[in-house]
């Protein structure tokens, strides 16, 4: 994305996100932290989602007949960045209650401000145990990555039945992060790990670690990381004559992913947060409500993440209506709820402030077949 694309994106999210102060009364204020530079292709489907849910409580008369403001800011992939974000939206600002940041670095590195400040931040993304019990005031709307770790590495070891597995994993703390954790999870399972790579944020030749790593003989590939390296590397991996299922993790489901990787797409498996196919008339209305917004905003397509930040706002904004538009008020019915009605499930909060959808874990497996997203399990 050029610099003008990243200006005119953050203008057009800013934009679209005030509210019109005509109706005579204070508004409330919320804020939202999101990708909106780096790593934009997640960051604007979720502050697409945040938008959708406000728009919705303004158009059936706000909070007690007060408009919600929605402010948005940029995290930039930079915990420095993000933490001067939510610092800004608490002291500047004044919010109630913020949806984001959305990368585990960047929510634990500003989680303990909002703490402080009494603040409810609810990150939508971010995976990493550590935000478990992270403070009174901070939520998470998705599953942990231990989690999507089992449901993935089970299902290989009972289906497919594979003896070894080859990481290869984005060098930073996400892919690291993920490289140990569903490693551990692959040795639980008797599959044993043959061979590990690393490959850097912005490399496009992956040809010399998959060439190792093609010596090993692996049975499986797991390649955890970020879409715009994920992909071709998948891609490359298969002009070099690897058969081997490939593996990744949820940031994948993504059109772009189908689109960079090509025909190397098909039977990619991961775990996921959200089913298109999930049968309400909420979520038949969040899809019908988000294609529309894509197609008029031109902005790039990611429902699973739009869904996330979605029920997180809509979590908050209910707070808001039943308790008033105070962080107390928020915080109550945000660890009094149960199984809120989201269009990722029905949605609860557990003891440490973890999100549960009844019925299960809340991940679901998908296979790319046909150039489309399945849900297998």
């Amino acid at each position: 994305m050029t610099g003008l694309r990243k200006t005119l994106v953050l203008a057009s999210v800013l934009l679209l996100t005030a509210v019109t102060l005509a109706w005579g009364a204070e508004p409330v204020k919320m804020g939202a932290v999101m990708r909106l530079s780096v790593g934009a292709e997640h960051g604007i489907p979720c502050a697409r989602g945040v938008e959708m849910a406000v728009a919705e409580v303004n158009k059936a008369g706000g909070i007690n007949g007060r408009p919600v403001k929605l402010i948005v800011e940029d995290e930039k992939d930079s915990p420095a960045t993000a933490v001067n974000a939510v610092q800004k939206l608490i002291n500047v600002d004044k919010v109630v209650a913020m949806v984001g940041p959305m990368t585990s670095g960047d929510a634990m590195a500003s989680g303990k401000i909002a703490n402080d400040a009494k603040v409810v931040l609810i990150s939508p993304t971010a995976t990493t145990p550590k935000l478990s019990g992270y403070g009174d005031y901070i939520f998470r709307g998705c599953s942990r990555i231990d989690t999507q770790a089992k449901v993935l590495t089970d299902y290989v070891a009972k289906n497919w039945k594979p003896k070894t597995v080859a990481i290869f994993f984005s060098n930073e703390p996400y892919g690291k992060g993920c490289a140990e954790l569903f490693g551990k999870f692959f040795e639980k399972n008797g599959i044993k790990v043959v061979a590990k790579e690393s490959f850097m944020r912005g490399s496009r030749d992956f040809k010399a670690q998959l060439t190792k790593i093609k010596a090993a003989k692996p049975d499986i590939l797991f390649i955890p990381g970020y879409t715009p390296e994920t992909a071709p590397a998948a891609a490359q991996a298969r002009q070099l004559g690897m058969k081997q299922k490939i593996l990744g993790v949820y940031g994948d489901m993504d059109p772009i992913y189908i689109k960079l990787a090509g025909k190397a797409a098909d039977g990619h498996v991961i775990g996921v947060e959200y089913d298109e196919g999930y049968n309400t008339p909420k979520n038949k209305k969040f899809i019908k409500d988000y294609n529309a917004l894509v197609k008029k905003n031109k902005d790039p397509y990611n429902i699973m993440f739009a869904a996330l930040s979605y029920d997180a706002a809509s979590m908050i904004l209910e707070g808001m209506k039943k308790n008033g538009p105070t962080a107390e008020g928020i915080k109550k019915f945000l660890t009094e709820v149960k199984d809120f009605d989201g269009v990722t499930g029905k949605l609860s909060f557990n003891k440490t402030h973890d999100v549960v959808r009844a019925g299960g874990p809340g991940v679901y497996l998908v296979e790319v077949k046909g150039g489309k997203y399945v849900v297998i399990k």
